[in-house]
């Protein structure tokens, strides 16, 4: 029989991929009472699955949206006038396929002792109906919302229970929530709360699971029993606090509560799987009876190929008709192909930090083959790594701002290098950002983009060719008793950084480069902005692409800013003063992208 299933899954992928799918969306919330238990259980997230159906061919190369609804929030207002949380929609969507979307569960309605009911007393629609909450008449009974609200066949889920009252009021009871395998059971007059309707079980993961339960709904008065969570992770009716949230990943509904807050409905959830070996990429994935099973727990993407390498955070986009897979490297590591391949790259260097007292910092050295590359020119060639071959990413940190107590000049430190390396390529590496020159007639630093210089007397860093560019002047000192100081920006990788003005500006930081290589456009490389002593002059902006403020700061705690995290930004400047410093560099980032 394997090589029968191994020959119809290879024939199967040929056409396009044979996808099996379960799609549950969030469950409502749970409602909540004042003074008297009468509020209705959350319905359950919508239920649909084609397992024992008709499969749904997913074309090649393509990437899906995966779209996990929320739970709705359970009632935190005991009033009549408040309405509670649906839970959200949950999909599989894209190109060549018809979007298969389950409806969120409808919220359990609210209870309430005084006043007549209105529209919040009755249970939401949803996937599974909301189960009914009574308030103080005329009515006797209110009803739960209906179920199977996008009209499917077959259903998604079934109505919430009614609220009941006995004539006098002495014995009301809220509505259960609707499950996905049953509706939610009415409270009844003697004062029991209805137990949520039960879920409906799938073994599309390999083993039976129950989903989407309702939630309870309240009683009081006569027997005065909570309603229970249908099976499936339904959440229970609480009389003496928060009533039971639905289980997370089941889109089952909350629990009704007493003068307490309601309980939140459970997350929803998608599975997704196909007869023989891993043929696309996203979610959780295992293996079960010859089935491949991708799970999401939380929203993300299904593709419809196989990356052809490993290492750092893996993702595909299309763009003008080519597909690509993208790793991106936040932290060092290693990209092992799994295949000859050309690849794109952009590497960043870690952005250099901010002085005290002084200049901007200049940004981490930027080599893009992508739409631009630090200090302009030529884009560097795209590499050619071998399969099987392991290479090492390094990723640079960023340097240091300093301080008050840093020694003399108080210069901000350099960031550190970034760099793609290994057997039978010319390494590819970029050079940390120059930090800033400090308070006592510190210089620039030099780095992949060069740091910026304290004051007219002292000289700006300087940068690494094909990767950045120089940092900006300083201005003369004064004028004033203060004798105070502008400093210039830190370079950026796309443009020099700004010259300060003596007496008015600090320097501004030089903005950086932007690409697309992730299928985003993003920038990097931004420089920090200078900083002055001046608190009535105008610090140095911040170089787009991730690069710190500069600070106006005179015996003050002012900070410059931080370059941003994983783009290469300098640091920003401060003016001085106990207590402020120089912003740090932020830290670089290493790109490969090759198409699928």
């Amino acid at each position: 029989m394997t090589p029968i299933l191994g020959i119809w899954a290879a024939q199967n992928y040929s056409r396009g991929l044979r996808v099996e799918y379960l799609v549950i969306a969030g469950g409502g919330g749970g409602g909540r009472d004042n003074l008297s238990p009468r509020a209705g259980g959350g319905g359950a997230g919508g239920f649909r699955t084609n397992v024992g159906g008709t499969a749904v061919t997913f074309g090649l190369n393509t990437s899906f949206t995966v779209t996990v609804g929320a739970g709705g929030a359970g009632s935190t207002t005991p009033s009549q006038l408040a309405s509670v949380g649906n839970g959200a929609n949950s999909s599989i969507s894209g190109t060549g396929i018809t979007t298969i979307t389950s409806t969120g569960g409808g919220g359990g309605g609210q209870g309430w002792q005084g006043g007549n009911n209105n529209s919040n007393n009755n249970g939401a629609s949803g996937g599974s109906g909301g189960g009914g909450g009574l308030s103080g008449g005329p009515a006797l009974s209110v009803a739960g919302g209906s179920g199977n609200a996008g009209s499917y066949s077959p259903v998604e889920g079934y109505a919430g229970g009614a609220s009941n009252a006995n004539s006098g009021f002495t014995a009301v009871a809220g509505g259960g929530g609707g499950g996905a395998g049953a509706v939610g059971a009415d409270g009844s007059t003697n004062g029991n709360g209805g137990n949520g309707g039960n879920g409906a079980s799938s073994s599309i993961s390999g083993s039976s699971v129950t989903y989407a339960g309702g939630g309870g709904g309240h009683g009081l008065g006569g027997a005065g029993t909570q309603g229970s969570g249908g099976t499936g992770g339904g959440g229970a009716a609480s009389s003496t606090g928060a009533g039971g949230s639905g289980t997370a990943n089941t889109g089952s509904g909350g629990g009704a509560s007493y003068n307490t807050n309601g309980g939140n409905g459970g997350s929803g959830i998608v599975i997704a799987r196909y007869l023989g070996s891993q043929q696309a990429y996203g979610g959780t994935v295992t293996s079960s009876g010859g089935y491949t099973i991708h799970t999401f727990t939380s929203s993300g993407t299904f593709v419809t190929s196989m990356p052809k390498a490993t290492g750092g955070t893996i993702t595909f986009y299309s763009s003008s008709g080519t597909n690509y897979w993208v790793h991106t490297f936040t932290s060092s590591g290693t990209f092992t192909p799994t295949a000859n391949l050309t690849v794109d790259y952009l590497v960043v260097a870690g952005g250099g930090g901010g002085a005290w007292g002084g200049a901007g910092a200049g940004a981490g050295g930027v080599r893009c083959t992508v739409n631009a590359t630090g200090g302009g020119g030529a884009l560097p060639s795209a590499l050619t790594l071998t399969s099987n071959n392991s290479y090492t990413v390094t990723v640079g940190a960023g340097g240091a701002g300093a301080t008050g107590s840093t020694p003399a000049p108080r210069n901000g430190s350099n960031g550190t290098s970034s760099s793609i390396s290994g057997s039978g390529i010319t390494t590819v590496s970029t050079t940390g950002g120059g930090g800033g020159g400090g308070a006592d007639s510190g210089n620039g630093q030099n780095g992949g983009s060069g740091g910026g210089g304290n004051d007219d007397a002292t000289s700006v860093g300087t940068r690494v060719a094909g990767e950045g560019n120089i940092g900006g002047m300083g201005a003369a000192r004064g004028p004033g008793p203060q004798y105070h100081v502008y400093s210039g920006g830190g370079g950026g990788a796309g443009a020099a950084g700004g010259a300060a003005t003596s007496g008015s500006a600090a320097g501004n930081g030089g903005s950086g480069i932007t690409t697309s290589i992730s299928g985003s456009s993003v920038s990097y490389g931004g420089g920090g902005g200078g900083g002055t002593s001046n608190t009535g002059a105008t610090a140095g902006s911040a170089g787009s692409g991730g690069g710190g403020a500069g600070a106006a700061s005179y015996n003050t705690t002012a900070l410059g800013g931080n370059g941003s995290v994983n783009t290469g930004g300098g640091g920003g400047g401060t003016g001085g003063g106990s207590g402020s410093a120089g912003g740090s560099g932020g830290s670089g980032i290493v790109i490969i992208r090759y198409a699928a």
